[in-house]
């Protein structure tokens, strides 16, 4: 139930509806009270706040899924929650799309303000010529909030800067991260790359993988696992992804304390690259992207 009203949040918009309510609500929205009702249904999405909606006889819900802001409704007895379009015959226009193109408007003005005190102006320029459309879709992350216990490292673990990577042993774009990743460090000795397992709940073998990986106690095997787990994935053997897996109570705990970091920043899938300063971009990027980024931020 959780998933499919997420699911249905995240598309944000649903086959066009019209909602027409004659009595208005007359009490003031009982933020806590809505909270409380909707929130456990939610899926780990979040209400953020609580409006009287254009429309008499509802409440408009501004609700943060995955780092995305949506708005939903609930009529004034709080029974019902309505996800549709909300459509203005007069003026022919959507009413919940224009709150959402307002609310991503307002996000990415939130997000370079806070850039902009994290890594200043003329960092942001770069990084906007860096990652071109891309940079609409970043995120803020806190440094402090990732759980740096079971990270495995790759490069210099004296270099100056952390990328910190998100990534599932059986995802196809986990495994070309790897290769463009290991292409970075083939020519600079200045950052270094932390993995962060975190196994998707889709994929049949990540979880047991990931758990092998944790339990054992050779940083070389670590690597070696997850290695041939990422072959594996490019050569399509679902034998070899199977063989590789082991489970083990430690690597199921670790495994929990990922997927809390990750639902906290709105981690949706793999691989999300954290650049220094707590700049995450989701999706594979190649080795000269990566290296352009990493300068912008230098």
């Amino acid at each position: 139930m959780k998933r499919l009203i997420l699911g249905v949040f995240l598309s944000v918009v649903l086959a066009g509806q019209v909602f027409a309510v004659q009595n208005g609500c007359k009490e003031k929205p009982d933020v806590k009270q809505i909270k409380q009702s909707l929130e456990p249904v939610l899926g780990g999405a979040k209400v953020i706040k609580v409006n009287q909606s254009p429309v008499k006889g509802l409440y408009e819900i501004i609700v943060e899924a995955r780092g995305r802001m949506i708005p939903v409704y609930m009529d004034c007895s709080k029974r019902y929650l309505i996800t549709g379009e909300i459509i203005d015959l007069k003026e022919k226009k959507s009413i919940t799309r224009e709150k959402a193109r307002e609310l991503a408007k307002q996000a990415v003005e939130e997000k370079i303000k806070k850039l902009e005190k994290a890594i200043g102006k003329e960092r942001i320029e770069k990084l906007k010529e860096a990652l071109g459309e891309r940079f609409a879709d970043i995120k803020v992350i806190d440094l402090s909030k990732i759980p740096k216990k079971n990270l495995i490292t790759y490069g210099n673990p004296a270099a100056k800067m952390t990328v910190y990577v998100v990534t599932d042993p059986e995802c196809p774009f986990c495994a070309k991260f790897d290769t463009e990743m290991r292409k970075v460090l083939k020519k600079r000795k200045d950052v270094k790359f932390e993995i962060i397992l975190f196994p998707l709940p889709f994929h049949k073998h990540a979880q047991k993988i990931v758990q092998r990986v944790v339990c054992e106690k050779s940083v070389d095997k670590k690597k070696e696992i997850l290695e041939k787990s990422f072959k594996a994935v490019q050569e399509r053997d679902e034998k070899k992804l199977k063989e590789l897996g082991k489970e083990c109570k430690e690597g199921k705990e670790v495994i929990q304390e990922h997927f809390k970091f990750g639902s906290e920043a709105g981690i949706g899938g793999t691989p999300a690259i954290i650049f220094p300063h707590g700049i995450m971009v989701s999706g594979w990027m190649t080795a000269d992207q990566i290296n352009r980024v990493l300068d912008a931020l230098k």
